[in-house]
């Protein structure tokens, strides 16, 4: 377990390549704002664009040959526009061009990373380089640095969107894995993608093979962060930090992370980095973090919430012949959206303590004045009150089991329950997150409503655990399509009803009185929708704070986002002798059970109760 809980960082992250020196003037007003602590990106390698991630000359040029000249500038001209800089540094593991073409390597990280954790000459070379990257640092900038970020995979992320694809590396090594952990020695499946005889979920005894490969193909990459993270704690400083991005599980099927939580008991890094634009940008909703909150909270790791929203001024021009467009890339409208939104993620961190950094990532995000000045208030909110933050009241836990993913084949599937979070997030109900193991360590007091996101695999330990600690003190818990069905290492129908008390594949949506619980089963995920999650919140019990709108809530702060303006009432869960809108200073009301104030189209306040 780590031993130290990190105090939440408020940081500002440059552009990537060719754009980080067209803002300068925007780094010099992040100095002014107050803003010290500045990630930079030092990288070898070429974003998914195919452009180069920094504008600098590689750090790694070839085998044990290193530019740290190259490195050093990158510090010195950061310094140049603002003096009083600290750092977190990302430390690029992926193979460079030279590295990736090599014909007698067949080692390219950023879309192999499965492969290469096999690949010895491939590791043994990056982790000198990583050893050497770090003995620079400490030795010569030790007083400047905070922490590393440790960055590998597809966009940096640790993913691998074809690590099903079989290697002659991959192969050699399923069956001793298979002997390791207890399992017939499997062939590797010889169509890892194929549909299974259940269309969505493969037979635990005629298809064994499929869910076997798919955790080991996750374990390889869990094995790479528990040797690099392990490599690094041994080169830094005891007070400096590492980061990665990683553990993000919610819809990442089998790309690489779901065998996130061995890496985090064997080798926690001190935070994990999380982007917003994996969330709902939109107006009005609660935006959202993939961060698995309680699986971090209990092993005392901070989630660090990467705010790369596309405000209205953002550059989207990459180069002649690209301009992003649609999905993450859609940008709010205007200023006031700018404003409203970034104010609601700031919010969203400040009350569920998490840290959190401005990313530019193109360029053009902060160049709006309204915006500038957000970004200038927010570092005096920061400083003044995260202190006095505790974290998440939430009342809504979504569970997610990466041992039942294993078993699912349909991606489309759990990007639908993607879709349910976010559907979740639009509702505007806030929710915390967690896996199926956490909850045997956790109180489910709090919680008035749990949501199991792919709950196939049952036993006797995970029934008892659902009978006699989390179906309890009528709590609403809510089932989705196939709860329960893989039970006892048998693929059975008949499991679910004995689980929910409704058949399988039964259409809609069914409540079940119980006399310790209420349960719900959902045929399909696209049933819980914005309004079906907020009736069934509102039946749970659940505190609605408003009425329309998002909200989020701890014991001393509340966010309110409105997308449509006007006279908002607000009903609070318990007395408050003072009510104050922090970002303002005004004082709204005192000595209150509710209040009401104004709120304009769009907008997001943020409240203090004493």
């Amino acid at each position: 377990m780590n031993k130290k809980t990190i105090f939440p960082m408020l940081a500002y992250r440059l552009p990537y390549g060719k754009f980080l020196k067209t803002e300068w003037e925007t780094l010099e007003f992040i100095r002014d704002a107050g803003i010290n602590l500045i990630v930079i990106s030092p990288m070898n390698t070429a974003n998914s664009l195919g452009d180069a991630y920094s504008d600098y000359p590689p750090v790694w040029q070839w085998l044990e040959s290193y530019d740290f000249a190259s490195l050093d500038r990158q510090f010195e001209d950061v310094l140049c526009h603002h003096p009083h800089a600290r750092f977190l540094v990302t430390i690029d593991l992926n193979s460079p061009l030279w590295l990736a073409r090599r014909p007698e390597q067949n080692a390219d990280s950023f879309c192999q990373l499965s492969h290469c954790s096999l690949h010895r000459e491939w590791k043994e070379l990056t982790t000198r380089y990583l050893n050497a990257f770090l003995d620079h640092c400490e030795t010569c900038r030790a007083d400047q640095i905070e922490g590393y970020i440790l960055a590998c995979g597809r966009t940096l992320e640790w993913l691998e969107v074809g690590n099903l694809e079989p290697s002659a590396l991959k192969n050699a090594g399923f069956p001793l894995w298979c002997r390791e952990h207890g399992f017939l020695e499997f062939p590797v499946p010889e169509d890892p993608i194929r549909q299974p005889k259940h269309k969505l979920i493969f037979d635990p005894e005629t298809e064994a093979a499929h869910p076997a490969w798919r955790q080991y193909v996750n374990s390889l990459t869990a094995d790479l962060v528990i040797h690099f993270v392990s490599t690094a704690r041994k080169r830094i400083r005891r007070e400096a930090k590492i980061g990665i991005f990683y553990s993000l599980i919610h819809g990442c099927f089998c790309n690489g992370q779901l065998e996130c939580e061995r890496a985090l008991d064997i080798a926690p890094p001190d935070f994990v980095i999380g982007a917003a634009c994996n969330t709902s940008p939109a107006i009005g909703g609660n935006s959202g973090y993939i961060g698995v909150t309680r699986m971090l909270e209990r092993r005392g790791i901070n989630f660090m919430f990467e705010c790369d929203r596309i405000t209205s001024t953002a550059n989207l021009k990459m180069s002649e012949f690209v301009t992003l467009s649609g999905g993450i890339w859609n940008t709010w409208k205007n200023p006031a959206d700018d404003v409203a939104g970034l104010k609601r993620e700031l919010g969203m961190a400040l009350v569920n303590r998490l840290s959190f950094w401005y990313f530019n990532i193109w360029g053009g995000i902060y160049r709006g004045e309204e915006c500038r000045e957000l970004v200038r208030r927010s570092r005096e909110v920061w400083e003044q009150y995260m202190p006095l933050a505790t974290g998440s009241a939430a009342e809504i836990l979504l569970v997610l089991d990466p041992e039942s993913n294993y078993h699912l084949h349909n991606q489309r599937y759990i990007l639908s329950l993607g879709e349910m979070e976010e559907c979740i997030s639009r509702s505007g109900l806030p929710h915390d997150t967690a896996t199926m193991r956490d909850l045997e360590y956790m109180d489910p007091a709090p919680y008035r409503m749990i949501i199991f996101q792919t709950l196939f695999r049952m036993d006797e330990k995970r029934r008892k655990l659902l009978e006699t600690k989390i179906g309890r003190d009528r709590r609403t818990v809510v089932f989705i399509h196939s709860p329960g069905i893989l039970h006892d290492g048998l693929y059975d129908p008949a499991a679910v009803e004995q689980l929910t008390g409704v058949p399988f594949n039964s259409p809609g949506i069914h409540v079940i009185e119980q006399p310790q619980r209420r349960i719900v089963y959902a045929a399909t995920p696209e049933l819980l929708t914005p309004e079906a999650l907020r009736t069934l919140a509102q039946t749970a019990g659940v505190h609605f704070y408003c009425r329309e709108g998002a909200f989020q809530a701890s014991r001393e702060f509340l966010m309110v986002h409105q997308k449509e303006g006007g006279r908002i009432k607000i009903d609070l869960p318990a007395p408050a002798e003072q009510v104050t809108e922090i970002f303002s200073g005004k004082l709204i009301a005192e000595n209150c059970t509710s209040f009401e104030d104004w709120f304009q189209s769009p907008d997001t306040k943020i409240y203090h109760f004493r």
